[in-house]
């Protein structure tokens, strides 16, 4: 039976479907700058459905995520990478937030650190399956505690900043440590990135997931999150391959896009 579902599964990736992995982070990299257009230079007069269409993107990229860590084969480098990239692009927002501000940005974003605690807890998830399946209760109990650990982490980080007990600097480098309430998109990002993983053989239950979050959004929040939805399309699209190049073009454009608009604004401002 479960080959039979295998077989089904990568024989309806096969036909009809046609976006690589590549493909799809191709997308979401130019709906993200469309998006960061409109968040670094909105009071230049840049349109709100400039952020519309960048809704879909953070999903993509905890979808291709979720696939990423299935098929790496070092994990331990995969997490690495998106950690020391989370460390540099803190390091690099801070210094570019203190000596060249701009008044109507705050450069807080950081999917680094979103990507690692959404790894992270498919590790532990691993973990926990292992230690059931072989009746292992310190695998089991290691895994509980690594999923604990880091809500610990945040809810004292939150605690420590709420009542300003330390400094500018020492709130500052708490921020470089990733945990999944101070993430940018919050622990429901992270979370969606895990239920991804879990539910990695069956697309119509990933993008159950999405829709489900999108009309809690459209609920809870009045924005245009809801329009995540819209990430259904290229999942549904995928074709269950990587494809060919940009290994390493994300973990350089991102940070690399968001900065040059960031200078750029902050010309423009110094000028006016």
């Amino acid at each position: 039976m479960i080959h039979t579902k295998t077989a089904i599964f990568r024989k309806l990736q096969s036909k009809d479907h046609v976006l690589s992995g590549t493909a799809i982070k191709a997308l979401a990299l130019g709906l993200m700058v469309i998006d960061h257009v409109h968040q670094i230079f909105y009071t230049q007069g840049v349109p709100a459905w400039f952020s519309w269409l960048g809704r879909p993107v953070a999903t993509l990229f905890m979808f291709l995520c979720a696939e990423g860590f299935y098929y790496t084969q070092n994990r331990k480098r995969y997490m690495l990478q998106l950690l020391v990239g989370s460390f540099l692009m803190s390091g690099i927002s801070m210094g570019l937030s203190r000596f060249m501000p701009l008044e109507s940005v705050a450069l807080i974003n950081n999917m680094f650190g979103t990507l690692f605690m959404s790894t992270f807890y498919m590790l532990m998830i691993d973990l926990l399956r292992t230690g059931i399946t072989a009746r292992t209760p310190g695998k089991i109990l290691l895994a509980l505690g690594g999923m604990i650990l880091p809500w610990f982490i945040g809810l004292g980080m939150l605690a420590v900043i709420s009542k300003e007990l330390l400094s500018w600097l020492w709130v500052m480098l708490l921020l470089f440590i990733p945990n999944p309430l101070i993430v940018e998109g919050g622990f429901a990002l992270v979370f969606m990135g895990v239920l991804f993983y879990i539910l990695r053989k069956y697309r119509l239950a990933q993008m159950g997931i999405v829709v489900l979050i999108g009309i809690l959004s459209s609920l809870t929040a009045k924005n245009a999150q809801w329009l995540m939805v819209s990430a259904i399309v290229p999942m549904w699209l995928y074709n269950g391959q990587r494809g060919r190049g940009g290994k390493y073009f994300f973990y350089i454009f991102y940070p690399v896009h968001l900065y040059i608009l960031y200078i750029i604004a902050f010309l423009i401002q110094r000028e006016t």
